[in-house]
């Protein structure tokens, strides 16, 4: 008869469930082989997170949604599900603070998923099995199975100063010794 090697990772990883789920988050509905960094913070509406089987997440993710996580999926450090609609602020004569909160939507993950480092995804999307979300992208909506979806590159947007006040900045600016001549 074979007996079965369990390696230490392996225990840990059981240790760290046990107490990630059975005293943080005992709401949370989770399947096989899943693996949540300590770090990670879950807080759902509806107290409605799911996670299937053979799951990844990495380390400061942020869980702030209802929450459908499939199989197989992968997601890296520093991602964040939160909500879309989250806080109320279009009632005239009621601060933000009082206005209530809005209606948050179920986010799903489809099996065979990937997610980059730092994505945020917005409440209410649903991301299709077999697609990569590379990191710092901003997921809104629907994303279709087997998609790559990556960020806007940086563009300028406008400058800080008109050309004049760009000299007189840096007259200052060198006057006490922040800035270099060109």
């Amino acid at each position: 008869m074979r007996r079965a090697i369990v390696s230490r990772d392996h225990i840990l990883n059981r240790f760290r469930n046990l107490l990630y789920f059975g005293l943080r988050y005992p709401w949370v509905t989770r399947g096989r082989n899943v693996h949540v960094q300590w770090s990670t913070t879950m807080w759902s509406p509806h107290r409605r997170v799911v996670i299937g089987d053979d799951v990844g997440i990495g380390r400061h993710c942020t869980i702030q949604c209802d929450l459908r996580i499939g199989s197989k999926v992968l997601i890296a450090s520093s991602v964040a599900f939160v909500g879309s609609d989250d806080h109320l602020f279009d009632r005239v004569g009621v601060p933000i603070w009082d206005s209530g909160r809005g209606d948050t939507r179920e986010t799903v993950v489809e099996d065979d998923v990937w997610i980059g480092f730092g994505a945020i995804i917005l409440s209410g999307a649903r991301i299709g099995r077999g697609s990569v979300i590379a990191a710092g992208s901003v997921v809104v909506g629907d994303v279709p199975p087997y998609s790559i979806v990556i960020p806007q590159k940086a563009r300028r947007l406008r400058s800080r100063f008109s050309e004049a006040d760009i000299v007189r900045h840096d007259a200052a600016l060198r006057s006490c010794g922040l800035a270099r001549d060109p």
